[in-house]
């Protein structure tokens, strides 16, 4: 499907991505490696784009405008056609929240702006509530579940890419993925992530 830039293709059965199933056809760019920023130009890319927003109106905050307008051109550089939405994968925080990140959004706007293929914001946070990466371990999608909401489609796609910035386990995918088959029941639920990150102990 991505045919222009360096996409892979996630194997499901990959020790660590348990909760996707065989079905799950989600795409990342860069390898999110251990070591920290300096680790590697990856690394750089993905805590830039994570960058926490009390560095918004700071020195450092281009560099986060940056890594989303990189991010925003992987996608629109890549060939998307046919009955598609691109969903913008929520962050721990409500978009009323202060602490909200639009990072996700941002990129999506920019997709649209360029490419004039539909962008959706349905998926929520309900409440603010602490991210999964902040704790040690990976989460089950049962954590996950009842922390975000999702509002149906009034355009139902044949196909949503969930667009969001790193997959660990993927148990944030499989409990949006569900959410929407709940209302959506056909609909076919991809994902594009910025990168996966590498566990040593199963890379």
């Amino acid at each position: 499907m991505p045919d222009k830039i360096p996409w892979t293709l996630i194997d499901p059965r990959l020790y660590g991505l348990q909760y996707l199933n065989e079905n799950d056809i989600i795409y990342f760019h860069l390898e999110y490696t251990q070591g920290g920023y300096d680790q590697s130009p990856a690394n750089q890319w993905v805590f830039n784009y994570k960058k926490p927003i009390e560095h918004r109106g700071k020195s450092q905050w281009y560099y986060k405008e940056e890594a989303i307008k990189k991010f925003a051109d992987l996608i629109i550089q890549t060939s998307i056609n046919g009955n598609v939405i691109l969903l913008a994968g929520p962050p721990s925080k409500h978009p009323n929240s202060e602490l909200f990140d639009s990072r996700n959004v941002d990129v999506l706007k920019i997709v649209h702006t360029n490419t004039g293929i539909p962008v959706s914001f349905n998926l929520k946070a309900i409440d603010d509530f602490i991210p999964t990466h902040v704790k040690s371990g990976y989460r089950h999608p049962d954590l996950l579940k009842g922390r975000y909401c999702f509002e149906p489609f009034e355009n139902v796609p044949d196909i949503v890419y969930i667009v969001d910035d790193v997959i660990t386990s993927g148990s944030h995918f499989v409990v949006w993925r569900d959410l929407i088959h709940q209302v959506h029941h056909e609909v076919e639920v991809r994902g594009f992530y910025l990168a996966r990150r590498v566990n040593p102990e199963y890379a």
